[in-house]
C-alpha cells in the first residue's frame, strides 16, 4: 500500500481480492494532505471515493464524478479552473466564509469550513452527498471498525518520537485481535527497525534485529511482500515456503496477513504483519480492514519520519550554523577547533569526536583537538598523536579521501585497538576535503554498535565542508599573523642590532633575536678569517652555546663553513646524512644537531660569515624559513661590518692617542734630564766637599770636640750623603746611555730580585706569591731591569705595611703571549681577518686603570710574541685623580724624606729603552698591579727555546 503520491495509482494499493469501483466521488489532494484522513474516512463508510495528486489525473475521471472534493490551496494551481466541468464541487476553506476565486463563484460550487473533527465533517457533507449503497465493498453497518481506525489514528497521530511509535504500531496486535505482529522498515537499501512480538522472535530486538531483517528480506515472507508490493493472507506456516524457518527458532503453526506499505516522501518502505496461533484465522475478508490500518499507520510513520528527518536536519542547521560562527569570529586555529569538537559532541551526543589535520612535512595526520566523554580524556592534555597514511581507519581516510563507517571494529581489519580506544565499537572517519586535496579527518566514535548511519554521514560530511573552509581561513589567519609577526621582529631586530657599535653585543643580539624568531633549539653565528683560512664561532644563543664560541675550523669544514666559503644557503633536514656536517662540534657542545638551516652573511658582494639555526621546534625548515633568515641576514651583516669599522676606528684612535702620549712623556722627561744633569753637576761639587770634610772631622775624633758637635757633623754628613743620593738619581735620570743587554732568564732574574726583598716582606707580615711560566730567554740590561723590578717590590712592601685587618698578599707572576700561535678561543678577528691579541690591560669597572699608561696591545698593534710580568699588591691602591701623574718625575706620595719621586720614572724610561711598556692597574682599598711588557723579536728562536 501506497501512502503518498503514489496512492493515486490503483495498481499499488494492497490487493487481495480486486474489486473495481464505480468513481463516483473524487478527492483532489496537496502534498500536505489534508484530505488523505478524510478519503479514508469517507471509503470506511462505503462511499466511493478515489484520490488523486495530480490535476490532469483527477480532470480524466470528471465525466464518471457526482461530487469533487478539494482544497483551497489546490484552486490556485495551474488547469484548477476546468474543475468547474465537474457536476458539484465542494471547497474545503481553512476559514469560516473565506472568499473563493472569481473563476469559482458559480452555483454548484460550495465551501465548507475544514474541521479536523472527520467524522464530524463526513457529517456536514452528508447534506451534498448522497448516502452509500447497500452493496459497496464497506457496509455501512461496519461501526465496529469505523470505531477500530478511530482509535488507531488517535493513538497513532499523537506519536512524533519513532522508537515509540514503532512500540505502539506493534502495540496494535491486540485491537486487531491477533497473538503477535511484526514490523519492518526500510530506508532506502538500509533496515533501521525490526520488531516482532511472536514468541521465539522477540528478543530480536536493536542491531541482532536488523541483521535478521536481512534474512527475512531475502528469505522469508517479508521480502515476498515488498518484492511483489501485494498484500498475503498465509493460512497455516508450516505449509507455505515463504515463512522464514530456522533451527534457533520455534516450529509453530501460525496464521498471518502481512501488508506492504511505501513512504514516498522519506524514501521508505516497510510491512506489517500480524498473527494468530490458530491456522486459518484471517482470511480475505479482512484485508480491508487492514489495509485502512495500513494506511493509519503508514500515514503516522510518515509523520514520525518526517519529524525525525525534521529535527535531525535542524540539529545539523544549528550546528553547520555554529560552525560557521566558530569560523567567522574565531580565527587562532586551535582554539576553532576545539570549538567544533564540543559542538559536535554535544549535539550528537557521541563518545569522541576528535579533529586531524594532514602535515605535508611530516606526511603525517596529527590530533589536533578532541573531546570526549571520559573525563581523565578530557581534562589530561592532548598527546602527539598521529597516524601514517593507510594506517588506522583515520589514516585509511586520509589516504584514499573517502569517508569510512565502521559500526562494528571489531570487523574492519584497518582499524587499530589500543588502551585508549578499548570502549570503542563504532567508528565514523570523515574526510575532510578543501578542493580535491584531503587537509584531515574529522572523527566520530561510539561506545555503541551500528551507531552510525547516514543521517550522521550525511550531517557530518556537510559538516567537513564548512570546517574545511574554517581551517583553510585560520590557516590563511595564521600565516597573515605570522608573517606580521616575523616582519615586526625583523624590524625590532634590525633596530637593536643597529642601536650599538659593540661588536660583540651586536653578535650576541643577533644570535638571541634569531633563535627567538625561527623558534629554533639554538643559532650562531661563524666569521671569516681569510688570513688564517679559518672560520671562527663569534657568538652563539641556546642549547649548548657557551661551549662552541671561540672555536676554529677550517674554512669550508662544517655546514656553517661551507656557506661561509662557498656563499650559498642551505637546508640539511638530517644532518648525518651530509657528508659536509662536522659531527666533532656536538661531541665539544653536548648538543645534538638534527637538522640546520645555515644562510651566508653578505655586504658589498663579500661574504664575511654566515649564520645558521639548528632544530626547528616544530616541523621541518622550510622555504619560508630561508626566505625569513636571509631577510635577517641581511642587516645582520651590515650591522656586523659597521661594528667591525667602529671597532677597527676606535683602536686606531687609542693607538694615536698613546703614541702622542708617549711622545709628550719622553719630552716631558727629556727637558727635566736636561735640567736635572746641570743641576746635578753643580750640586755635586760642594755636596763632595762637604761630605769629605765632615767624614775627616769625625775621623778624627778631636779631643776638644763636644758630643753636641759630633752629632752636628754626623747629621751635616747624613743629609749630604742624602742629597748626594739625590744628584745621582738625577744624573741616572738623565743619563741616555744604551742598555748593556745580554741573554737572560727573565724568571731567573725575577727570583734574585724577590730573594732582595724577601726579608723585608717577612717582617712585615706579607705573603709572597709566585705564578712564574716557562719562559723564553731575552736580551735586556740585568742591572737596570733588576733596579725596574726591585723598585716596584718595595714599592708593594710599603703600600702594605699599613693594610690592617686585611691580608697582605704580593703576587708576582710571568706569562708568555705568542699571537702568531694558535689565537685563544676567546679571541675575535676583525672583518680584514687579523685575530685581536689578549688585552693586557682591560678598563672594566671598578678597575680604574692609567688612561695615560693604558696599554692595550688588540686590533693588531703588536704581532711579536711578548712576555708580560706582572706585580700586585692588596695595598690601600692609589687614588684616581694620582693615577695620570705617577710617571711624571719628582711625583711622590709619601711622605718627606721617604721618597726622591723619581723611582717610577727611571723605571719607565729603562722599560722604553728595552723597547717595552710599564702599566698600572689600581683599585682604591682593593689594591695595585703594575704590568711589564717585554718584546720578543725573533719568533723562530723563541719557538726553538721553548720547544
Amino acid at each position: 500500500m501506497v501512502i503518498s503520491n503514489a496512492l493515486k495509482h490503483n495498481s499499488n494499493s494492497i490487493v487481495v481480492a480486486s474489486t473495481e469501483l464505480s468513481s463516483q466521488i473524487i478527492l483532489i489532494d496537496s502534498d500536505s494532505q489534508p484530505l488523505r484522513p478524510l478519503h479514508e474516512a469517507l471509503k470506511l463508510r462505503g462511499y466511493p471515493t478515489r484520490l488523486f495528486y495530480n490535476a490532469d489525473e483527477a480532470l480524466a475521471h470528471l465525466s464518471k464524478t457526482d461530487i469533487l472534493l478539494t482544497h483551497i490551496s489546490i484552486l490556485n494551481e495551474p488547469k484548477a479552473s476546468e474543475f468547474v466541468k465537474a457536476a458539484k464541487i465542494l471547497v474545503l476553506t481553512d476559514k469560516q466564509g473565506e472568499t473563493l476565486p472569481v473563476e469559482f463563484q458559480a452555483d454548484h460550487i460550495f465551501s465548507l469550513k475544514y474541521s479536523k473533527d472527520i467524522h464530524t465533517l463526513i457529517d456536514r457533507l452528508s447534506n451534498f452527498i448522497a448516502p452509500p449503497t447497500r452493496n459497496s465493498e464497506t457496509k455501512a453497518d461496519n461501526i465496529e471498525h469505523l470505531a477500530l481506525l478511530f482509535n488507531i489514528n488517535q493513538s497513532l497521530s499523537g506519536q512524533l518520537e519513532i522508537n515509540a511509535l514503532f512500540e505502539r504500531i506493534l502495540a496494535l496486535a491486540v485491537e486487531l485481535k491477533a497473538d503477535f505482529a511484526a514490523l519492518l522498515v526500510q530506508e532506502g537499501d538500509e533496515t533501521i527497525y525490526y520488531r516482532s512480538t511472536q514468541p521465539g522472535r522477540e528478543e530480536l530486538i536493536g542491531l541482532t534485529g536488523r541483521r535478521f531483517a536481512q534474512r527475512l528480506l531475502k528469505d522469508g515472507l517479508e521480502g515476498w511482500v515488498l518484492r511483489h508490493n501485494q498484500a498475503v493472507v498465509i493460512s497455516n506456516t508450516m505449509n507455505d515456503s515463504r515463512w522464514f524457518r530456522a533451527s534457533y527458532l520455534p516450529e509453530e503453526e501460525h496464521c498471518v496477513i502481512a501488508l506492504p506499505f511505501t513512504l514516498e516522501r522519506v524514501g521508505a518502505r516497510g510491512v506489517y504483519l500480524v498473527g494468530h496461533k490458530r491456522p486459518g484465522y484471517f482470511t480475505k475478508e479482512n484485508v480491508p480492514l487492514m489495509e485502512a490500518v495500513i494506511i493509519q499507520i503508514g500515514m503516522a510513520i510518515e509523520n514520525a519520519m518526517l519529524f525525525k528527518n525534521q529535527s535531525e536536519r535542524s540539529v545539523q542547521l544549528s550546528l553547520i550554523n555554529e560552525v560557521s560562527r566558530a569560523a567567522t569570529s574565531i580565527l587562532n586555529l586551535d582554539v576553532m577547533l576545539r570549538t567544533v569538537v564540543q559542538a559536535i559532541r554535544r549535539s550528537f551526543v557521541f563518545y569522541s569526536v576528535s579533529i586531524h589535520l594532514y602535515s605535508p612535512a611530516t606526511h603525517l595526520v596529527e590530533l589536533r583537538a578532541r573531546d570526549t566523554l571520559d573525563r581523565f580524556s578530557l581534562t589530561a592534555p592532548i598527546q602527539a598523536t598521529t597516524h601514517k597514511l593507510r594506517q588506522g581507519l583515520i589514516g585509511w581516510s586520509a589516504a584514499t579521501n573517502k569517508t569510512i563507517v565502521a559500526n562494528d571494529v571489531t570487523q574492519d581489519p584497518r582499524y587499530i585497538i589500543s588502551k585508549n580506544n578499548k570502549e570503542v565499537r563504532a567508528e565514523l572517519c570523515v574526510p575532510i576535503r578543501l578542493g580535491t586535496k584531503t587537509i584531515g579527518v574529522l572523527d566520530i566514535q561510539s561506545t555503541q554498535l551500528e551507531a552510525f548511519d547516514k543521517y550522521h554521514v550525511s550531517a557530518l560530511e556537510t559538516l567537513a565542508d564548512q570546517l574545511a573552509i574554517a581551517i583553510e581561513n585560520a590557516r590563511l589567519y595564521d600565516e597573515i599573523n605570522q608573517r606580521l609577526k616575523e616582519l615586526q621582529s625583523l624590524n625590532d631586530i634590525g633596530q637593536a642590532i643597529t642601536s650599538t657599535l659593540d661588536l660583540q653585543k651586536t653578535l650576541t643580539l643577533i644570535t638571541d633575536h634569531t633563535t627567538q624568531l625561527m623558534n629554533v633549539a639554538a643559532a650562531s653565528v661563524v666569521l671569516r678569517d681569510d688570513e688564517a683560512g679559518e672560520v671562527w664561532f663569534a657568538a652563539a644563543s641556546g642549547e649548548g652555546s657557551e661551549a662552541v664560541i671561540g672555536l676554529h675550523m677550517a674554512l669550508g669544514q662544517g655546514l656553517a663553513g661551507w656557506v661561509a666559503d662557498k656563499g650559498e644557503a642551505v637546508i640539511v633536514p638530517d644532518v648525518y646524512a651530509d657528508q659536509r656536517f662536522f659531527p666533532d662540534m656536538d661531541k665539544t657542545s653536548g648538543f645534538t644537531t638534527q637538522s640546520i638551516l645555515c644562510v651566508p652573511l653578505q655586504t658589498k658582494g663579500h661574504t664575511i660569515g654566515a649564520i645558521e639555526v639548528m632544530n626547528k621546534k616544530s616541523g621541518e625548515f622550510n622555504k619560508e624559513d630561508l626566505a625569513l633568515l636571509q631577510a635577517l641576514a641581511a642587516p645582520a651583516a651590515a650591522a656586523i661590518e659597521n661594528a667591525q669599522l667602529y671597532e677597527e676606528q676606535s683602536w686606531a684612535i687609542k693607538r694615536l692617542a698613546e703614541t702622542q702620549r708617549q711622545l709628550v712623556q719622553s719630552a716631558k722627561l727629556a727637558g727635566v734630564g736636561e735640567l736635572a744633569a746641570g743641576i746635578a753637576h753643580e750640586i755635586n761639587n760642594p755636596l763632595t766637599t762637604i761630605i769629605g770634610l765632615t767624614s775627616l772631622l769625625l775621623d778624627t775624633n778631636a779631643p776638644t770636640t763636644k758630643h753636641e758637635q759630633i752629632e752636628d757633623l754626623q747629621m751635616v754628613n747624613q743629609e749630604a750623603r742624602r742629597a748626594r743620593d739625590i744628584v745621582r738619581g738625577l744624573l741616572n735620570f738623565a743619563r741616555t746611555d744604551t742598555p748593556k743587554r745580554e741573554v737572560t732568564n727573565l724568571n731567573r732574574l725575577i727570583e734574585e730580585c724577590i730573594f732582595l726583598v724577601y726579608t723585608k716582606s717577612i717582617s712585615h707580615k706579607i705573603e709572597l706569591r709566585k705564578s712564574l711560566e716557562p719562559l723564553p730567554e731575552i736580551s735586556l740590561d740585568v742591572n737596570q731591569m733588576k733596579q725596574v723590578i726591585v723598585n716596584l717590590l718595595n714599592n708593594a712592601i710599603q703600600a702594605m705595611q699599613n693594610n690592617g685587618d686585611r691580608p697582605a698578599i704580593l703576587t708576582v707572576s710571568t706569562t708568555f703571549v705568542n699571537p702568531l700561535a694558535a689565537a685563544p678561543t676567546s679571541q675575535a678577528p676583525h672583518s680584514n681577518g687579523r685575530k685581536k691579541r689578549k688585552r693586557i690591560v682591560t678598563d672594566t669597572t671598578p678597575l680604574i686603570t692609567s688612561q695615560q699608561n693604558n696599554l692595550d696591545l688588540e686590533a693588531g698593534e703588536e704581532t711579536e710574541p711578548i712576555i708580560v710580568c706582572k706585580i700586585s699588591d692588596t695595598g690601600h691602591g692609589i687614588q684616581p685623580e694620582h693615577l695620570d701623574k705617577i710617571f711624571d718625575p719628582f711625583f711622590t706620595t709619601k711622605e718627606v724624606g721617604q721618597g726622591t719621586g723619581l723611582g717610577l720614572s727611571i723605571s719607565y724610561g729603562i722599560m722604553e729603552k728595552h723597547g717595552g711598556h710599564i702599566t698600572v692597574e689600581s683599585v682604591c682599598g682593593e689594591g695595585t698591579a703594575f704590568s711589564l711588557t717585554f718584546p720578543i723579536s725573533a719568533v723562530s728562536s723563541v719557538k726553538t727555546q721553548l720547544s
